[in-house]
């Protein structure tokens, strides 16, 4: 009876475990959105870009060539593959040291704290269900390797959510420095518009005056 409740607990803490695995699969049919990819087309060809989403029998992606928002239909499509590189919003590579220097630890610490919580937790029961049956096995060393087990596996996971937020962060910061140069660009084509304008009307009102004289 014992045996089985040492293996109910495994069973529930490798489930935990598992629930908890916030890691990403892209999916060819539905990949998600910002998902940095190569895109395997039917002809041999391939193009590379981000995400931007499914849109009815077509995916819509920024091209890591053109960097302008594509779309290509499925029926083109062979397959879809993570991209050796992360791309930012307008289809630039983004560069490793970029991505390390804004990763932070907060969530390796946190989930890694619970994780040492949760394993110390079942390695407890599982050693108390072991002496119940039996076996001559310490609790305190099944209460550490579960323990150092679940640090280790949510520590790993809280680490992939730092370098996924990492990722959005230089995305963002990216962005908002290649809006406020469009931004700029736009103010500088309009005041050229504004004084060629200007130059025009003062023109018109010179030839005004030289039909009046």
């Amino acid at each position: 009876m014992h045996i089985f409740r040492v293996i109910g607990v495994i069973i529930l803490f490798t489930v935990l475990l598992n629930s908890c695995s916030s890691q990403k699969v892209l999916n060819t049919q539905n990949p998600y959105s910002q998902a940095s990819v190569v895109i395997y087309l039917k002809d041999n060809s391939k193009k590379q870009g981000i995400v931007l989403k499914r849109e009815g029998d077509s995916l819509i992606y920024i091209d890591s060539a053109t960097h302008s928002k594509e779309s290509i239909p499925y029926a083109q499509i062979q397959r879809l593959s993570e991209a050796d590189v992360i791309y930012d919003y307008e289809a630039n590579p983004i560069p490793k040291s970029a991505i390390a220097e804004e990763k932070g630890m907060n969530g390796q610490l946190l989930y890694g704290a619970g994780g040492l919580i949760l394993g110390a937790a079942a390695g407890t029961g599982v050693g108390i269900a072991l002496v119940g049956a039996g076996v001559d096995a310490p609790v305190m060393i099944s209460t550490a390797v579960f323990g150092i087990g679940g640090a280790w596996f949510f520590g790993s996971k809280g680490s992939d959510s730092d370098y996924e937020d990492a990722v959005f962060e230089v995305r963002k910061k990216r962005y908002a420095i290649s809006k406020q140069k469009r931004d700029k660009e736009i103010a500088e084509e309009k005041q050229k518009l504004q004084e060629q304008q200007k130059e025009k009307a003062e023109l018109l009102e010179q030839l005004k005056k030289k039909k009046k004289d």
